[in-house]
């Protein structure tokens, strides 16, 4: 009996697909009419611009027009970049780096951090007349375009890597808020990344809409993305597949496993995020059952504000993957919604230990 209602408690928490259901949640129907064609050629494509150490990522964009005929590609040779870096409509783009040696692009701005009113927060996201970045303001790569692939890179913010060292928090940051430090932010319509490495703690990759009812298909595969609380967070239509998806651990309080997944659909729409054929592995240190598999974004709704139809619901699937011991429930939503079944939308199918 003991088990049987283990078994129960376990399918409420964590609620099952049926094969049905989960035909509507593929990367085909995802991306719908958008086939993605492989990157492997994009590494051997002579570039248009090539970007050395030293040298500026930004400027080399900025070469770049605004629209064309063809796809235009910018080779940056391995090494360390300092962000921030934004794209914003230039495409077609490509930006490659190194399958051999790591191109890492890096900054450590983070939300709670303070800055003057007329101080741009990121290029991409200007945040003029706030006194603080913000959280999509501290991303080190923002793309507000779409058509764009990124390809062999390393993308970090890393505001926080000081506190998973033992370091105290910086001014504005802690446990309860103003350490969300986006790595990576997407914000258009068929994005593809492959072999990238997203580095980071709170908020890692941003999968955006540039404006609501925007289209914002989005793909990662073949990637790596680290960090600890909403890592994978956001309103667009993203697929991560054939992935692994890094809970880290060190930086919150000892047996707070954190947050994986954190989508942000708004409520008329079906599809979200999407994993598949993918692994949730976590770091030495989190505790089984630590970490939760995700929790609806609740985008701007104050707890017990939230409205059934009109607020966003997030949706979240998680399929055809191996999940760690470290991966507990679902968790109640942002605005404290607590989770269940009948008003979520937040599944799995067919994963595996």
């Amino acid at each position: 009996m003991l088990a049987l209602a283990l078994l129960l408690a376990g399918t409420l928490a964590r609620p099952q697909l049926t094969p049905e259901q989960a035909a509507a949640h593929t990367p085909a129907a995802y991306l719908s009419d958008w086939a993605p064609a492989p990157l492997a050629d994009l590494a051997t494509t002579p570039p248009d611009l090539v970007v050395r150490p030293g040298e500026s990522i930004q400027a080399a964009i900025d070469k770049v027009p605004a629209r064309d005929s063809r796809r235009w590609v910018i080779r940056i040779r391995p090494g360390t970049y300092r962000g921030p870096v934004c794209i914003r409509d230039k495409a077609p783009l490509a930006l490659i780096g190194s399958p051999l040696a790591a191109t890492l692009i890096v900054d450590g701005r983070y939300a709670g951090q303070q800055k003057a009113a007329d101080e741009p927060a990121q290029p991409c996201w200007p945040e003029l007349g706030k006194t603080a970045i913000g959280t999509p303001g501290s991303t080190t790569l923002w793309v507000a375009s779409d058509d764009v692939q990124l390809l062999h890179l390393s993308i970090a913010n890393d505001a926080m890597d000081g506190v998973r060292d033992g370091a105290p928090y910086p001014p504005g940051a802690g446990e309860s808020g103003g350490a969300q430090a986006v790595a990576l932010t997407l914000a258009g319509d068929r994005l593809q990344l492959e072999h990238l490495r997203l580095l980071g703690h709170q908020d890692t990759l941003y999968a955006k809409r540039p404006t609501p009812g925007a289209s914002a298909r989005q793909l990662v595969r073949h990637s790596l993305i680290a960090g600890d609380v909403d890592f994978v967070f956001g309103d667009a239509t993203l697929v991560i597949a054939h992935s692994t998806l890094l809970s880290r651990a060190h930086r919150r309080a000892p047996g707070n496993g954190g947050i994986i997944l954190a989508p942000g659909t708004a409520p008329g729409v079906a599809q979200g995020l999407l994993v598949t054929h993918s692994r949730l592995v976590a770091e030495p240190g989190l505790a089984p059952g630590s970490a939760a598999l995700g929790r609806a974004w609740d985008t701007g709704v104050a707890p017990g504000a939230w409205v059934a139809g009109a607020s966003p619901n997030g949706v979240a699937v998680v399929r055809d993957s191996e999940i760690g011991a470290h991966v507990g429930p679902w968790r109640a939503s942002t605005s404290r919604r607590p989770f269940d079944a009948a008003s979520h939308r937040l599944s799995e199918f067919d994963n595996r230990p």
